[in-house]
C-alpha cells in the first residue's frame, strides 16, 4: 500500500468495529397493591328497665261501742236498816 499524502483521502476509510460496550442501568419501579380486610362491629345495646312496684296500705281503726240496758229490778226501801247501822 501506498502512503498516502497529507490531505488527500484516496479510497474509502477503513472502518473497525469496536466490541460493544455494555452498559447496565438499573431502573426501580413500585405498585401499589391494596389489601381490603373487612371487619365488622356489631354494638349490641342492653337496656334494663327497672320495675318498681309500689304497694301502699294503710290502716284504719274503728270502734264500735255496744250499750245494753238491764233490767235491775225495783227499788225498794227497807223497812229496817241493816243490822251493822245499829
Amino acid at each position: 500500500m501506498r502512503p498516502r499524502p497529507h490531505g488527500c483521502m484516496t479510497g474509502p476509510a477503513k472502518t473497525v468495529v469496536c466490541p460493544t460496550n455494555c452498559n447496565e442501568v438499573h431502573t426501580f419501579s413500585q405498585s401499589d397493591v391494596n389489601y381490603i380486610h373487612p371487619s365488622h362491629t356489631n354494638v349490641v345495646n342492653h337496656h334494663t328497665i327497672k320495675n318498681t312496684h309500689f304497694y301502699p296500705h294503710s290502716t284504719s281503726y274503728q270502734n264500735t261501742v255496744n250499750s245494753t240496758n238491764v233490767y235491775g229490778g225495783s227499788f225498794e226501801v227497807p223497812n229496817q236498816r241493816p243490822p251493822f247501822f245499829r
